[in-house]
């Protein structure tokens, strides 16, 4: 026999050496997938070997990549030592090859791959957070592998913000490959490219660049945010001390629970922060992002620095899903409601239970009336409720429901305080000096006052 070898280009050919997690990521036609392809059917020809190819959700077979292994398999002649069945491939030597849909897993179940060697995730810039963090201990073998390969989506995204968020450590290496860099470019793809830029410069940058995707297909708020940057309405737009800060909630279990912080001054609302975990619950966000409620003045102060707050904040109402009445058995079967009283959040309002377009055309209604303050964590929020979409339905060929993802939380949370809050849609007005805005629901001072009233300076987030 031949010797048999990966077919490779220069730029991806770091990924042949050991590494405990690797990432390859761009656009269309860079060999991501056929690399890691004819790597794993060598490897698994060459020792025994187990392997996990995996996405986030695997309906059929046929979302898996397991036609490009069988692919791979034929090119290398290799049809008399491995064995094909619907939904796993075998070699002579005990080497396996499964597919599996990360939803499908739970802490029990997912220790069936504990003794796996090389774990593939195709298509990872949907792989959750949660998926994540469930995969990486789990995959633990000596000198076992994770390998990721993806066309970036947004920064926010899990594996995106592993592998390029500043953080990377030993046993890590990612590398870019788009079509410049194949040398196997084939002519039909060059072809469809180069229409793509023609008709659509900013997704063929997306699809065949490697590039962020500028605007989410199927955004609810995509339009309205933009408009919102173009009318200056996300800039510095500071905490007024004479003005309560609300909360809106949008409270996960296993996935994320996010939280904006919103001033209402009569005719605006002005988004000073926002705040999102994954995995934990009501006291855990109380712990990381609301200082004022420590009860020791030292933990306080400490608290507001690490947080980037240079005022502690006078709150209002804390805007909480319906939900928030759900009982926790694994916190002495109390609610949520009663856990977050206890931690010192007072007054809640308990939401009642609306569809998510009634809350999509809340928030659509109070765009105009919406301040963002341009800071680190308010502009993560910003991408969140820009890339709330619609799941599109493959066999209707059409835009469906509000797809729930990591961006669907930070939407909702926006939605709850939408629908509850005082502010009423009004039109937009031209010129705002002297205008008087209620403080309290007591008195009344003009803007101009309360302006004078804040610290003039440079936002703490660039």
């Amino acid at each position: 026999m031949s010797r048999l070898t990966v077919q490779a280009s220069k730029k991806i050919m770091p990924l042949l050496q050991p590494n405990r997690y690797k990432g390859a990521y761009g656009g269309r036609g860079g060999t991501k997938s056929h690399f890691y392809a004819e790597l794993l059917i060598l490897t698994c020809f060459s020792r025994k070997t187990r392997a996990a190819c995996i996405r986030e959700v695997q309906v059929t077979i046929k979302d898996s990549v397991r036609q490009l292994l069988v692919d791979k398999i034929q090119k290398f002649k290799l049809g008399g030592f491995f064995t094909v069945t619907e939904r796993e491939i075998s070699g002579n030597n005990g080497s396996l090859i499964v597919f599996r849909g990360m939803q499908s897993y739970n802490a029990e179940n997912i220790k069936s791959l504990e003794d796996f060697d090389i774990a593939w995730v195709e298509e990872a810039q949907t792989l959750s957070n949660h998926s994540l963090k469930l995969l990486r201990p789990t995959i633990r073998k000596e000198s076992s592998e994770l390998w990721f390969s993806w066309n970036p989506r947004h920064d926010t995204d899990a594996v995106d913000a592993f592998f390029r968020g500043g953080s990377q450590s030993r046993g890590m290496i990612s590398v870019e490959v788009n079509h410049d860099d194949n040398p196997w470019f084939p002519e039909v793809l060059k072809m469809e490219m180069e229409d793509d830029y023609k008709d659509d410069p900013e997704m063929a940058d997306h699809v065949w660049g490697g590039g962020y995707q500028i605007i989410t297909e199927g955004s609810y708020y995509a339009r309205h945010m933009l408009k919102a940057e173009q009318d200056g309405h996300v800039g510095y737009f500071p905490y007024i001390p004479e003005l309560p800060v609300h909360t809106a909630w949008d409270i996960g279990v296993d996935d994320y629970s996010a939280v904006w912080f919103i001033q209402e001054d009569g005719l605006e609302a002005r988004i000073l922060d926002y705040y999102e975990l994954s995995g934990g619950g009501i006291e855990d966000i109380v712990n990381d992002t609301f200082p004022e409620l420590n009860p020791d003045p030292a933990l306080s102060v400490a608290g507001l620095v690490e947080i980037g707050r240079e005022f502690p904040y006078e709150y209002g109402t804390h805007f909480m899903p319906h939900d928030i009445m759900v009982r926790e058995w694994g916190r002495g079967a109390k609610t949520r409601y009663q856990t977050a009283q206890e931690w010192g959040l007072k007054p809640i309002n308990k939401g009642v239970a609306v569809g998510p377009i009634e809350r999509i055309n809340a928030v659509r209604a109070l765009f105009p009336q919406l301040r963002f303050n341009d800071t680190k964590r308010v502009r993560h929020g910003m991408k969140r409720i820009n890339r709330y979409h619609r799941k599109w339905n493959d066999s209707m060929q059409s835009y469906t429901t509000p797809a729930h993802d990591e961006n669907s939380h930070g939407a909702d949370a926006l939605g709850e305080f939408a629908v509850n809050c005082s502010i009423k849609p009004k039109p937009v007005v031209e010129n705002e000096v002297g205008r008087t805005v209620s403080v309290g629901g007591k008195s009344t001072v003009t803007f101009n006052d309360l302006l004078k009233s804040v610290k003039r300076g440079k936002p703490r987030y660039d």
